[in-house]
């Protein structure tokens, strides 16, 4: 294991973020991609950013090397969300890449962030029962890390995430995204190992 490196997952539902709220979501994760660079901490990026009709992934960058227009946004106005597809390929595509990668390249640490509004409606592969034994599974026996952002408290009891572990979005708060991000943020820098 490369016990200087943290892969970082993220499954964004960027389908529902109205664009009024385009501008200050990207500050925010501009901020919190700043809090993580911070650490010094080597860290790589594998994200996929969900909509109705496609996913467009960051393949494995250096946290410094993205870009905050990989995470650029759509809102198609259907409000269909794949979040439980996309999110399980992901990390099964993930999976396949770590089984496959030498021992001593491997990141000693794996964090997974799934960012959803509402619930998932759009699905057609995979279903909430399948998605939390993924998560069991990867969290129990390869020791992932998981942390949910979501605006709807169900997310967290169908996929098994515990209460500490997920930021609740607030659409009534003026700024959706600037206290979830920082709390993220904050509660991922705590678990990173110092150097």
């Amino acid at each position: 294991m490369n016990n200087n490196l943290t892969l970082q997952l993220f499954a964004f539902d960027c389908g529902s973020v109205p664009k009024e709220h385009y501008d200050e979501s990207i500050k925010a994760i501009t901020k919190f991609a700043s809090t993580l660079k911070s650490t010094g901490r080597q860290q790589e990026v594998v994200g996929i950013r969900f909509s109705a009709d496609k996913d467009i992934h960051t393949e494995k960058k250096p946290l410094e090397k993205i870009k905050m227009k990989d995470f650029g946004f759509t809102n198609d106005g259907t409000g269909a969300c794949p979040m439980l597809d996309r999110t399980s390929k992901l990390m099964y595509d993930v999976g396949v890449v770590l089984r496959d990668t030498p021992e001593p390249e491997r990141p000693s640490q794996v964090i997974m962030t799934i960012i959803v509004f509402g619930r998932d409606n759009a699905s057609t592969h995979c279903t909430y029962d399948q998605l939390k034994e993924m998560i069991a599974h990867q969290r129990d026996v390869y020791s992932w890390k998981f942390f949910l952002m979501t605006d709807f408290t169900i997310n967290m009891e169908k996929l098994g995430i515990a209460e500490e572990d997920t930021i609740l979005i607030k659409k009534s708060e003026k700024d959706w995204f600037k206290r979830p991000f920082a709390e993220l943020g904050e509660k991922i820098v705590n678990i990173l190992p110092k150097n």
